[in-house]
C-alpha cells in the first residue's frame, strides 16, 4: 500500500506561495513517490532594499542529484509570466523539463490537483524565518506575513488551506 501524503497548502493557490518572497516548496508526485524541491527568491531593488521587484530567481534540486545540490533554473517575470532559463541549462534537460513543469503549473494549477502534493519546508515562505509555532509551519507563513499576504490577495484562510488528514 502507498502512502499518499496530502499538502496543506491549497494548490490552486499555488502563486501566492510561490511568488510570496522567499519560499521553499517541494512538488511531491503521488503516483510516482518522487520529489522536486524548489525555492524561489524575490529580488530587490538596488537603489532602494525595501521595493520588491516583480522577477523572481528559482533554484531547483532533482532527485539522484547530489552532486550539485540547488541549482539556479531560471527566472521568472511575474507581471508577463514569462521565463528566461539560466545559462547553464540545457535545452531539453532535466531542468529545463522541471522549469517548463513550474511554468504549467503557475499557469494551471488545477491540472495537479490529486496527482501533486505540494508542501513547504518549515520557514515562512514571505520572510523565510523559521517557523515555530505549529499553526504557522501548518499554514507555511508566520502570523505577521499570512496576514500581509491574506490582505494583498484579497483572501481568506480557507482559500489558501486544506485540512490536514481526510478527505
Amino acid at each position: 500500500m502507498k502512502t499518499i501524503i496530502r499538502s496543506n497548502i491549497n494548490i490552486s493557490k499555488l502563486d501566492q506561495f510561490f511568488f510570496a518572497g522567499r519560499s521553499t516548496l517541494t512538488f511531491r508526485n503521488n503516483e510516482k513517490g518522487t520529489h522536486i524541491t524548489v525555492r524561489v527568491k524575490q529580488l530587490k531593488d538596488r537603489a532602494d532594499r525595501k521595493t520588491l521587484l516583480p522577477i523572481f530567481y528559482v533554484f531547483v534540486s532533482l532527485v539522484g542529484d547530489s552532486e550539485y545540490g540547488f541549482r539556479f533554473g531560471g527566472t521568472i517575470f511575474k507581471d508577463s509570466m514569462r521565463l528566461k532559463l539560466g545559462k547553464d541549462v540545457e535545452e531539453g534537460g532535466q531542468l529545463h523539463k522541471v522549469m517548463e513543469f513550474l511554468m504549467g503549473a503557475l499557469a494551471n494549477p488545477e491540472s495537479l490537483k490529486k496527482r501533486v502534493s505540494l508542501l513547504h519546508e518549515g520557514k515562512c515562505c514571505r520572510c523565510s524565518r523559521q517557523l515555530t509555532h505549529p499553526e504557522s509551519i501548518n499554514t507555511g507563513f508566520g502570523p505577521e506575513c499570512l496576514d500581509i499576504v491574506l490582505n494583498q490577495a484579497k483572501l481568506t484562510p480557507s482559500d489558501l488551506f486544506e485540512k490536514l488528514g481526510g478527505e
